[in-house]
């Protein structure tokens, strides 16, 4: 069997997954730039990340000595299919908005959790944790706002990003929950994710791309495909799998935000995107936010 129930994960030192989560953080940071260096439709963009991941992820696990089976698919199919669907909101979602509205809504994402940590996992947030997201959140904002860019929005874009942030949303609860109660292996976990991923991407790539989309891709598309696939999408994702073992879902989700301060540094230099005062303001507010929940003890409401 792949997964085994389990009633808590294996003891690690404690700065141990924080310090994972921080390396997550930038390899997840580092997604938005290279994606942008792109130059293939973003669904076919998508579809090959996951084409490529899928194998890598497939031949980890057998290296392992472990395998696809019933028991793998079966668990990881919901989450799987919610990863999937999200980047389909995502590409929709671009359509109809400018990138910084869609981040600007998917930011909120740990303040959606924090409401929902108590009665899914019986995390309880104190009255600190609660004013220190809210204060990451809007350090987020102000990243992600403060470069200054066109915000172009329409009544359909703003249902699909929030369609975008709910389907991550359950994504990553729904990873939690496995990884706090059962002993999948994060790399096993990841490589089901993704094969159901692909299950999920595959009617809109029929439906909305052509031959010549997919002439696009070629040349240095292959390169900053397959870094998004293995560092982000492989690494990243199995990193992120293993440390939600240990890390409660809405501190989790707030230590992502740091993901828009490494994302906009990093493409000050390969995109020639010059910072403004409010987005090192709002980066700094981040990393204080942070910090401070980092400080704050951990409560968990016993059944």
């Amino acid at each position: 069997m792949t997964t085994t129930e389990r009633s808590a994960p294996p003891a690690v030192a404690s700065h141990i997954p924080l310090v994972v989560v921080g390396v997550v953080v930038v390899l997840f940071g580092l997604g938005p730039p290279l994606t942008k260096l792109v130059t293939a439709p973003p669904l076919v963009g998508a579809a090959m990340r996951f084409a490529i991941s899928v194998p890598v992820l497939v031949l980890l696990l057998a290296v392992r000595g472990g395998k696809v089976d019933r028991s793998l698919l079966r668990t990881t199919m919901w989450p799987g299919l919610a990863f999937g669907t999200n980047l389909i909101f995502v590409f929709a979602t671009l359509q109809e908005v400018t990138v910084s509205v869609l981040s600007t809504v998917v930011a909120n994402q740990p303040a959606v959790l924090l409401l929902l940590a108590g009665p899914l996992f019986g995390e309880r947030p104190t009255v600190r944790h609660a004013l220190w997201t809210m204060g990451g959140v809007a350090g987020a904002a102000l990243v992600i706002l403060g470069a200054g860019s066109e915000v172009r929005a329409t009544p359909l874009g703003v249902l699909l990003a929030l369609a975008a942030l709910a389907t991550f949303t359950v994504y990553w609860v729904l990873t939690r929950r496995a990884r706090s109660n059962t002993d999948v292996d994060p790399i096993a976990w990841m490589a089901g994710a993704n094969i159901w991923s692909v299950v999920s991407v595959v009617p809109p790539v029929l439906l909305w791309t052509s031959w010549s989309d997919w002439a696009e891709f070629g040349g240095k598309d292959w390169l900053w495909i397959v870094l998004i696939a293995l560092l982000t999408g492989a690494l990243g994702h199995v990193m992120m799998s293993w440390a939600h073992a240990y890390v409660e879902a809405a501190r989790s989700s707030l230590y992502m935000l740091g993901m828009h301060v490494v994302a906009v540094g990093v493409s000050w230099p390969i995109h020639g995107e010059s910072l403004t005062l409010v987005q090192v303001l709002g980066g700094a507010i981040v990393l204080v936010c942070v910090a401070m929940v980092i400080r704050i003890p951990v409560r968990v409401q016993r059944s």
